[in-house]
């Protein structure tokens, strides 16, 4: 039987593949062992552990902004040095414009001492002689994040303004003196309202300066309650002025000091 030219190249290209896939398969067998070899002698050189062969390095904490501890070199200043030194910086007011139901009941009484001042009139200010402190701390490995704080504090009445912190006014809208304030814990004590979605901190601090309110001790129940209402509802834990647990004996402490205030400034009257 005779091989036509169909035939021929039929048995042409079975012989050209198979050199081909011959070719290739010695190839990449060559190929195999020259790069285990480059691979075997790069790792030569590493030193025998026990460690695990994945890690390039040893582990390392990265995230420091949410390490708990607030040093004294942290906070700033509460005294009322720094708060007199403060109060002549011109102020910076913001006005949030919200409406909001008062959730914390306050504690001042009604007092009809004629009409209520009106915003941005100038009004005495005493210097502050006393601060009455009450930090809200983050615990262990948490922090505060900016929106739950805001949201928190605006509930119990604060509303942002003069150096860039919160105060509590007579009123829930912002109007009347101010009876306490609010900082952050952690310096340079500010807020920063157009970045508040990104914001996080440590802690915070209330306080209240003497002289300051004209019912002091109403005054700073209402800032208890805001404090209390804070740790609550964040997860936090309240501290003194020297950063120590703070316990009803601490509270009634404050409440002394402020009766003890008020004494002195009567007996300066007569």
């Amino acid at each position: 039987m005779e091989i036509g030219l169909r035939e021929w190249l039929i048995v042409i290209g079975i012989i050209v593949i198979a050199g081909i896939l011959f070719d290739g398969w010695r190839r990449m067998r060559g190929g195999k062992g020259k790069l285990k070899f480059k691979l075997d002698h790069s790792f030569s050189n590493l030193p025998d552990d026990d460690s695990d062969p994945d890690l390039l390095s040893p582990p390392r904490i990265l995230d420091r902004k949410r390490e708990p501890g607030l040093s004294e070199e942290d906070m700033p200043s509460m005294s009322a040095t720094e708060l007199n030194r403060r109060r002549n910086i011109e102020p910076q007011q913001g006005d949030l414009n919200l409406d909001t139901e008062e959730p914390v009941p306050t504690l001042l009484n009604p007092v009809d001492d004629g009409p209520e001042p009106v915003l941005g009139t100038p009004k005495e200010t005493l210097p502050v002689e006393e601060v009455l402190v009450i930090n809200v701390v983050a615990r262990e490995g948490e922090v505060f994040n900016g929106p739950a704080l805001l949201q928190n504090i605006l509930e119990s009445g604060l509303r942002f303004g003069e150096m860039d912190i919160f105060h509590r006014h007579e009123s829930m809208a912002g109007n009347g003196e101010v009876l306490f304030s609010m900082a952050n814990a952690v310096k340079p004590g500010t807020f920063d309202l157009d970045d508040i979605e990104l914001f996080s901190t440590r802690g915070v601090s209330f306080f209240l300066g003497l002289p300051g309110p004209r019912h002091p001790k109403q005054a700073f129940d209402v800032m208890v309650a805001a404090a209390r209402k804070l740790s609550h509802e964040l997860n936090g834990e309240l501290k003194d002025d020297q950063r120590s647990v703070m316990t009803a004996q601490t509270i009634e402490h404050y409440r002394q000091r402020i009766a003890e205030f008020e004494r002195k400034k009567l007996t300066h009257k007569r």
